[in-house]
């Protein structure tokens, strides 16, 4: 198992080479020597935890922790001030630094502050975790929460649901009770990639209401880092439309961003009631 990452920041030579001392053997360790080396650094090495000293060549700690608390990708690694100026270091943990350890220090303070920091991080990253449920229909990605979702079933056999928009126009039974199904290639203008014997039935509850999506593919649920998504707050044009009540956020997947939806997104309240409302009454039959 690969050891975590550590980014040294330092001006002085000397304090590189003892916390390369201190650290080696625990962390696999870069190091850099002035704020904008730290910064182009980074991005390539994606170090689990940052050293960061202020007083520096071409740019100060400082600078270097608000650029990297305002950038989402790199604002959840740690960042461990390790200096002597005690009034700057401690106006550094208001601005997201996650300790300050003095200088001149020992080498078990300073294996503790990185051991303290990295659990931290881990702690934030469990609580921030969100369980997903990745979908696609014609050719379409998306997911959504893992929590209304209450199972997974190949399409059955459905019937006319005798009202209600084009997209949710059938229904089945489950259990004996009635679940209308929303065709999401039809709710969103686009053609199923898959067979209707091939496509999947997202068993979802909304307010109580059982509510099924058909798509085309279906991943496994998988739990997902903080680290991986970006809020919506953080995503441009969230605050629009319908995006303001629906957009979770942006999941980072390997090939490109896959929006998070909360499943409200795909059919109104008023709208499942209603349809549910028609199903109930004695008149309509139900299935063998």
């Amino acid at each position: 198992m690969s050891l975590p990452s550590l980014l040294l920041v330092d001006d002085s030579d000397a304090i590189l080479a003892l916390e390369r001392a201190i650290l080696s053997g625990h962390y696999a360790l870069n190091t850099a020597s002035n704020g904008k080396e730290a910064l182009e650094k980074v991005a390539r090495v994606q170090p689990a935890a940052i050293l960061l000293d202020l007083s520096m060549p071409e740019m100060d700690g400082d600078e270097v922790l608000k650029r990297l608390k305002a950038d989402p990708a790199t604002e959840p690694i740690p960042v461990i001030i390790i200096s002597s100026e005690v009034a700057r270091a401690e106006a550094c943990l208001t601005l997201g630094a996650e300790l300050f350890l003095a200088k001149p220090f020992r080498a078990d303070e300073l294996l503790s502050a990185v051991e303290n920091a990295l659990a931290n991080a881990r702690r934030r990253a469990r609580q921030g975790s969100l369980a997903l449920l990745r979908l696609t229909v014609g050719g379409l990605e998306f997911a959504i929460p893992l929590d209304n979702v209450r199972q997974v079933i190949l399409q059955p056999t459905t019937r006319p649901l005798p009202m209600g928009p084009g997209y949710i126009s059938e229904f089945f039974e489950l259990r004996g009770q009635p679940v209308c199904v929303l065709d999401l290639a039809r709710r969103l203008e686009v053609q199923h990639r898959e067979t209707l014997e091939e496509r999947k039935l997202v068993i979802l509850e909304i307010d109580g209401v059982l509510l099924a999506l058909s798509v085309d593919t279906v991943q496994d649920p998988e739990e997902y880092q903080s680290s991986d998504i970006d809020r919506r707050e953080r995503v441009g044009g969230s605050d629009h439309g319908q995006l303001r009540d629906t957009l979770v956020g942006m999941l980072r997947a390997a090939e490109r961003p896959v929006p998070i939806f909360d499943p409200k997104a795909f059919a109104t309240q008023e709208l499942l009631r209603e349809a549910v409302g028609v199903l109930r009454p004695a008149g309509v039959e139900r299935s063998a």
